[in-house]
């Protein structure tokens, strides 16, 4: 126990965190101050995945580097997680000590929960970009196996965590997670691991292969094609088959109004005096990575058909 400003007992256990990066080549500076403020930003989310797997709830935390060796990298850091009565930091210290793995648990905790949100968004990654990556997701697969063998838990209840720590802000995580990796970034062979040597417990050099450390967050768009569906006009405009066109596709998209575009081969007598149109039609939509899920952004109409007598 310590004082704090405000001459309250403030309750904490430290708990030492330690990534280990295995590379034959040497990391620069620049890519070490990188990875250090990316683990501060994904460190905002263990005091969740504490609380989910615990049932203990963090008040806040600290978090300093106490080494950096050269080599193969380590980064070493303490944090210090405070609690609000001292029942709550003897929970949390009995849990640390008497886990299913022992004491080392005290020392590998951070270390997987780090590893497994890095992994986490990498997954979130790759199903932004729809790229294949079969290592990752049996690499992660493994790291929540491991995770849940260690804390007593179930690997259901693993998953549950990291989505609950993974519900807002996921562009801010991906991002963190590559650059968690930038010290190894481009390096053969290389991987990064949980503790102060090359474990078990890491993402491996094939998935970290598999990361695309290039991605452009707003290049990523996904087209649907859709035929023979209602178009409702809202607004249109006749001079113009590029501009001032807005409207509804109610059995695909509900009451979302969008910009409609028109292919140069469209009739478009027929959208100009009927306020409903039967149309095959295309909708664009934005992969957006915070809220998991595409957005549309506008319909294309490809084909109008003539109304039925």
């Amino acid at each position: 126990m310590t004082n704090i400003e405000e001459q309250q007992e403030a309750y904490f256990v430290e708990i030492p965190m330690s990534l280990y990066f295995k590379t034959d080549e040497p990391v620069a500076i620049k890519d070490v101050a990188k990875s250090l403020l990316a683990i501060e930003t994904i460190a905002k989310r263990f005091p969740g995945v504490i609380t989910d797997l615990t049932g203990i709830d963090i008040d806040h935390y600290e978090i300093s580097v106490s080494k950096i060796e050269s080599g193969s990298l380590i980064e070493a850091l303490g944090i210090m997680v405070f609690l609000s009565t001292p029942e709550q930091r003897q929970a949390l210290f009995d849990f640390l000590e008497t886990s299913p793995m022992g004491k080392p648990i005290k020392y590998s905790l951070m270390g997987l929960l780090a590893l497994l949100l890095v992994s986490e968004s990498y997954q979130l990654l790759t199903q932004f970009t729809k790229s294949d990556a079969p290592t990752i997701q049996g690499n992660h697969n493994t790291l929540i196996q491991i995770t849940a063998e260690q804390i007593g838990t179930t690997p259901d209840e693993v998953r549950l965590a990291l989505n609950n720590a993974t519900q807002s802000k996921r562009k801010e995580l991906v991002k963190a997670g590559l650059e968690v990796a930038a010290p190894i970034e481009n390096h053969e062979d290389a991987s990064l691991h949980a503790g102060e040597s090359a474990t078990s417990v890491s993402i491996p050099a094939a998935a970290i292969q598999e990361v695309p450390f290039d991605v452009d967050f707003g290049t990523y768009e996904h087209s649907i094609s859709y035929i023979e569906t209602l178009l409702q006009i809202r607004v249109l405009d006749r001079d113009s088959v590029d501009a001032g066109w807005k409207g509804m596709l109610p059995n695909v998209l509900g009451e979302t109004r969008l910009k409609i575009y028109f292919d140069t081969d469209v009739d478009m007598q027929l959208v100009t005096t009927q306020p409903e149109v039967t149309v095959d039609a295309t909708v664009t939509y934005r992969n957006d990575i915070n809220r998991g899920t595409l957005v549309p952004k506008h319909i294309t109409v490809t084909r109008i058909y003539q109304p039925q007598r």
